[in-house]
């Protein structure tokens, strides 16, 4: 662990170190800043030498010597002094009498000779640098934009986020992802705890997580069969890998259609009323929180309630059932959705509020069922249809 530390510590010092600027770039920096305040802050390098960004080193050697030339200190003193004398005698050629020029004063001279000295300066130094390795230092911050000096130092300008940008970021990250896993999470925790009801309910029941009753070999004392005749076992017993054999010719069919109800209901009966119930032999087995279970001979096993009427409800237990949820499910879609019917929607349709109603108990139905893991272990496992009434002796 501390190896790993010192070398995480000496990566990020040398990572440091090579995206630092060299002392070379700040001097780049420096006179590109200067030529830009006193030349103007559209002037390259070339612009000042007076070359194209392609040009070779004899191109910038002959455009050096003629820029030189032309802003040496001596040269541009003697036309500055020129300069002004002419403007003074054109200035006062309308006054009579004898009027001796003196020309301009030493301080004016100074100011103006300093001036040329430090552009000279400059020109010195962008010569060197074009024509010299620093020249893709330069080129490349041409290409990619220079940094800004900001009173320690020179940085890239970076985007600064406004409150409104903080705001949609926080609520894409937590509203759409944050909030899709946590979907997902309660999903399968919702899965395996159905899964493990199903598998305790089966090994209560028959012995064996298979939940099929009647095969030899379960070691089970709970197994029961009816007996009617003295064969009654084995029919049994060929009964069930009868049924067995169909369960998995059919849902290997339906495994290629790429559908799964009928692998849902294969081991179940249908009821008269089209409700899915036990068949074969069943047993009835007390779960870990009280609730009453109900096993039948292939398997499959069912949650029974009981109403208020006095009514018994058994409901088939299927982890399929469980949908997993999609992004659709998430804050992300759904809050606009729900501020789009309070608000718009109401002005925009011209129907009474009835569809609106229904819709909104529809999302929240579905907004209960995709957030209810907590929920799940104390009310039980989830149901999923209705499949047998009968009266309260």
């Amino acid at each position: 662990m501390k190896h790993f530390a010192l070398r995480l510590l000496l990566s990020a010092v040398l990572i440091a170190l090579a995206v630092a600027w060299t002392k070379e770039d700040y001097e780049i920096f420096r006179l590109r800043d200067e030529i830009a305040a006193t030349e103007g802050p559209t002037v390259t390098f070339y612009d000042f030498l007076g070359v194209q960004p392609n040009a070779n080193q004899e191109e910038l050697t002959k455009a050096y010597r003629r820029k030189s030339k032309l802003i040496h200190p001596d040269k541009v003193k003697r036309a500055f002094i020129a300069n002004s004398s002419k403007g003074k005698s054109r200035s006062k050629s309308s006054n009579q009498g004898v009027n001796v020029s003196r020309g301009p004063s030493k301080r004016e001279i100074d100011a103006v000779l300093k001036e040329a000295h430090e552009r000279s300066a400059r020109l010195n130094t962008v010569a060197t640098i074009l024509r010299g390795p620093l020249r893709e230092h330069y080129d490349h911050f041409l290409k990619n934009g220079f940094p800004k000096w900001k009173g320690t130092g020179y940085y890239y300008s970076r985007f600064r986020p406004g409150l409104g940008s903080v705001l949609v970021g926080l609520f894409v990250v937590f509203g759409g992802g944050a909030h899709y896993a946590a979907l997902v999470l309660g999903w399968k925790r919702r899965r395996e705890f159905v899964d493990r009801y199903i598998r305790q309910a089966r090994r209560a029941a028959w012995g064996d997580e298979s939940g099929i009753s009647g095969i030899p070999g379960l070691g089970s004392t709970n197994t029961t069969s009816p007996v009617t005749t003295p064969g009654g076992d084995a029919s049994s017993v060929s009964i069930n890998r009868r049924q067995k054999r169909l369960m998995d010719k059919e849902s290997r069919k339906e495994n290629k259609k790429g559908t799964k109800a009928a692998s849902r209901n294969a081991g179940a009966s249908m009821n008269p009323d089209g409700a899915v119930g036990p068949s074969g032999n069943r047993k009835r087995v007390i779960a870990e929180n009280g609730k009453v279970l109900i096993v039948d001979s292939i398997g499959n096993v069912f949650l029974e309630e009981e109403t208020e009427d006095g009514e018994r409800q058994e409901f088939l237990l299927d982890i399929n059932e469980l949908q997993r949820p999609t992004v659709r499910d998430t804050l992300l879609f759904r809050l606009p959705l729900w501020c789009f019917r309070k608000t718009l929607r109401r002005f925009l349709s011209g129907d009474d509020s009835t569809p609106m109603e229904e819709n909104a108990s529809e999302n929240l139905d579905k907004t209960e069922g995709t957030s209810g893991a907590v929920s799940t272990s104390t009310n039980g496992p989830p149901a999923r249809r209705k499949g047998k009434h009968s009266q309260k002796s």
